[in-house]
């Protein structure tokens, strides 16, 4: 592929930072702002040269054209006109910006290292938000928790820090963590640099702690699914072995020793409520009630909680599971094209990627499913549609540039 300007690795470094600001600026958030400012450049080159801006990607065009069409159509659904109305100029936003992301890598002179390290600008700014919030309980304006929280463990109430950052809970920040090591895990094994290795492993180090002292099931089971595969793909591919398994004894006797209350207070948690979760099973059995109710097409965009809450009286009506959530709401169709899209990703990183792109493909899909089940309302969410986009561009071997071998 023609390299470009390197205007479009700007852009693509700025799609992936902004989301720092989270829920600053509620419907105005900044990467929506600049997803809309985009747009004009975006059609324009479109329509100028149809055959060339995104050529790769016509199933993911018409699809996530129906898609939208489809959520439009059964508007009449909305049992909350306006909230279903917002949700809908959400969907187009980050459709359009899902889009912007593979527009710009087909232009960018080093589409993969601009997505890299727009993340790592993320993470970048907000550790030490986060690590103000542990230390004081201090938390902004955005965040739908209290300070003061407290776990209940053997009849005495604990302590339970956290940190949700611009994303209004723990585990929305969760979620975005892990959306994010799989650029912190091609800093440490394709660095550019020493400089480089070093900050992602810095950077991975305080991410893992951030996760860890969250307390959140389903994020520190992501996390283990995907250190384990960092491990494996380092191990296999990676330069200094011993030198993993030195970080690693290390890494795991500090935790131990800095970090000792927390793991107990964890383990008691995981044996007091085991690994299942009877809201989410709830959930998933009422979700899926309502998917047959519909007859298959959904019930709705913007209507899981209104609906879940008043005709299937589930107790907490948020569904922790992005497959679920595109099931109930959209339906079958959309289901399975969504389902289309994942398989398009995992075959252009068989077939067409190098060694590279296939362990890219192994960290995001660990990161896709695992972090999938974390938090609820993901298409609303330009987090999620941007790191959609960023797998595209890792696991496809045309936009490697100086990859090491």
């Amino acid at each position: 592929m023609k390299q470009g300007s390197y205007i479009y690795d700007l852009i693509l470094f700025a799609l992936m930072a902004l989301l720092a600001f989270g829920l600053i600026g509620n419907g105005a958030q900044p990467v929506r702002l600049f997803i809309i400012a985009l747009s004009p450049f975006v059609v324009a080159d479109v329509f100028n040269r149809p055959h060339k801006s995104l050529y790769y990607y016509r199933y993911e065009c018409f699809f996530l054209a129906f898609w939208f069409l489809w959520a439009l159509a059964f508007f009449f659904k909305a049992d909350d006109e306006i909230e279903s109305f917002k949700n809908v100029i959400y969907l187009a936003i980050h459709i359009l910006g899902f889009f912007e992301v593979l527009w710009a890598a087909n232009k960018a002179k080093y589409p993969q290292q601009a997505i890299k390290y727009g993340w790592l600008a993320f993470m970048v700014s907000t550790i030490p938000v986060a690590i103000y919030e542990f230390l004081t309980d201090f938390h902004l304006g955005m965040s739908f928790q209290d300070s003061g929280n407290t776990m209940y463990v053997n009849g005495v109430h604990i302590e339970r820090p956290f940190a949700s950052v611009t994303f209004g809970n723990l585990n929305s920040y969760n979620t975005v963590l892990c959306w994010a090591l799989p650029s912190l895990f091609m800093c440490n094994l394709y660095p550019r640099g020493k400089w480089e290795q070093l900050l992602g492993m810095v950077v991975m180090g305080f991410t893992s702690l951030i996760i860890i002292a969250n307390a959140s099931r389903g994020a520190m089971l992501c996390l283990v699914i995907m250190l384990g595969t960092y491990v494996y793909a380092y191990y296999k591919f990676g330069r200094n072995r011993y030198l993993l398994i030195t970080v690693l004894v290390l890494a795991i006797g500090a935790l131990v020793y800095f970090l000792g209350e927390l793991f107990i207070l964890i383990v008691e948690k995981v044996s007091m409520v085991g690994l299942g979760d009877d809201g989410r099973a709830e959930n998933l059995v009422m979700g899926f009630q309502a998917f047959l109710d519909s007859y298959g097409l959904g019930i709705g965009i913007g209507n899981y909680g209104p609906i879940m809450e008043a005709v299937y009286h589930v107790e907490v009506p948020a569904p922790h599971n992005l497959f679920l959530e595109v099931l109930v709401c959209f339906g079958l169709f959309v289901a399975l094209g969504f389902l289309g899209m994942v398989f398009r990703i995992v075959r252009i990183g068989l077939r067409q990627g190098e060694p590279f792109n296939r362990n890219m493909l192994m960290f995001c899909m660990a990161a896709m499913l695992f972090a999938g089940i974390i938090d609820s309302n993901y298409l609303m969410k330009a987090t999620t549609w941007m790191f959609l986009a960023s797998v595209y561009v890792y696991v496809d071997s045309r936009y490697n540039r100086v990859i090491p071998k």
